[in-house]
């Protein structure tokens, strides 16, 4: 568990200095550091300045050396009392100066006693020789050491540091990781902090097919939608995922609410669910998490596209589109299933059901004509179309379909009989005369029965002048 004081990083600078060729790899840096503490029964405040190349004692209890002109002073506020600590260069010697208020206190023995009981806390939540304190730790304790320091330190940004210095630098057991993945996330609060992590060091985990599974589950500590999906994205981009450790990943995603993100990843796992029916089924089933009807539109739709769909999960594309509720979208979804021909005997019904939650009588026509073009389903795609335009309450689109099936279809003389008979659906004299005038031009008006049925129907036409029109052409037997 984390220290009861909660420390804020208030700044925290790193700049290097110029340096000369001969001293490159020794670069210098300057921090100007405030950390406050705080808890019911104290309050703190923490300053620290360091110019120069610092060397501690092993346990951080002392001050070792300081690179000429160079300087760390520790200034610490508690209950109002203030005292200082200032270790300076001094040609070559180091000095060690200790302050109580403004005044100035022999180091020996205080000031030694506040250092070595001060020191080591504020090197700690400082950042103060990070990296070097990392890899002591480790070296000379193992990973009990190292677990021991992260959950000593307060700042998740530190700590994060910590991780990833440990990770970078040194080679750890298969037993050393997993003992890592147990206890580094709890001790992170910061979904950023725990993503710089997660991201950066991945692959480490995830090759091993034992730890994998530790690792998936370690990502339940963060609960940022952002942060998840962008160490998830990560795993994906970075590593070639076997079947398990791409159901992990799946089921990774349970625990993300945003749709926006969520269909961003199941996007990415589309291509790799690309030539398996298994991983295809899983991505499906992760769709159906998805409440926002243009995030799951979106993703069927690419489906369909790229064509990554085959009759064992035909229906369930279906059953996904059943509950989104858009008319815009189910329209989009249902004319891209017409155009790769996923419309089959077996599957017609359900179709059906799909085109009957469209409310759009415009959408529903669309539809229909595209049908009139791409289907597959043979003799039967007459009837179907006309069960269909059933459903269609709207005169004027009713009679823009019937016109498409004069236009596009060849038609026996027993289905242009049943198409005027249908056509009788059209309530608005207006538009039910235009459509058999069309007629008129198209169907065989040689055979007696198809003339017959034409004249028939004209009696319900109310308008004189439509009626004598339809007449007119019907007795010209004029065709175009």
């Amino acid at each position: 568990m984390k220290a009861l004081l909660k420390i804020t990083l208030l700044l925290a600078l790193a700049l290097p200095l110029a340096v000369s060729q001969s001293y490159a790899s020794q670069v210098k840096l300057d921090k100007d550091i405030t950390i406050r503490n705080s808890s019911n029964w104290k309050a703190e405040n923490i300053k620290i300045s360091t110019h120069g190349k610092i060397k501690f004692k092993d346990d951080y209890t002392d001050v070792i050396s300081i690179s000429d002109d160079g300087y760390l002073k520790i200034s610490v506020v508690s209950f109002g009392m203030k005292r200082k600590l200032y270790f300076r260069s001094n040609d070559g010697k180091l000095d060690r100066l200790y302050y109580e208020g403004n005044k100035q206190i022999d180091f020996e023995p205080k000031g030694r006693e506040w250092m070595e009981e001060v020191l080591p806390e504020v090197v700690r939540n400082s950042g103060l020789d990070l990296e070097n304190r990392v890899n002591t730790i480790y070296k000379k304790g193992g990973i009990d050491a190292f677990i021991d320091e992260l959950e000593a330190t307060d700042s998740d940004y530190y700590q994060s540091q910590m991780v990833n210095f440990l990770l970078e630098n040194n080679d750890l057991t298969k037993k050393e990781r997993k003992k890592l993945l147990e206890e580094f996330p709890s001790n992170i609060d910061s979904d950023y902090e725990l993503s710089q992590i997660f991201k950066k060091h991945n692959r480490i985990f995830i090759d091993d097919s034992l730890l994998s599974h530790d690792f998936f589950r370690s990502l339940d500590q963060v609960s940022s939608d952002y942060e998840l999906s962008q160490i998830l994205n990560s795993v994906f981009k970075n590593n070639t995922l076997n079947d398990v450790n791409f159901e992990f990943f799946i089921s990774a995603m349970d625990n993300i609410d945003s749709d926006y993100e969520k269909s961003n990843l199941i996007k990415l796992a589309i291509k790799e669910g690309k030539n398996s029916s298994i991983k295809m089924d899983l991505i499906l089933d992760e769709v159906d998490d998805i409440d926002s009807d243009y995030e799951k539109a979106v993703i069927i739709k690419s489906v369909i596209n790229e064509e990554l769909f085959d009759l064992d999960n035909i229906e369930k594309i279906i059953e996904l589109s059943k509950s989104i509720s858009s008319d815009y979208e189910n329209t989009e979804i249902l004319k891209k299933m017409i155009k790769h021909e996923m419309v089959t005997p077996h599957n017609k019904e359900q179709f059906r059901d799909m085109m009957d939650a469209i409310s759009s009588d415009y959408s529903y026509k669309e539809i229909l004509i595209d049908f009139m073009e791409y289907d597959k389903l043979g003799d039967d795609s007459f009837d179907f179309l006309m069960d269909a335009s059933e459903n269609i309450s709207s005169s004027y689109e009713l009679s823009q379909l019937y016109k498409m099936m004069l236009n596009k279809k060849e038609l026996s003389s027993e289905q242009q009989l049943k198409l005027i008979e249908k056509s009788s659906n059209i309530s608005s004299s207006y538009d039910y005369s235009s459509f058999l005038l069309e007629a008129t031009r198209k169907l065989d008006l040689d055979n007696e029965k198809i003339k017959d049925a034409l004249i028939d129907a004209t009696q319900e036409i109310n308008s004189e002048y439509d009626y004598g029109k339809v007449m007119k052409a019907i007795y010209s037997h004029k065709r175009e």
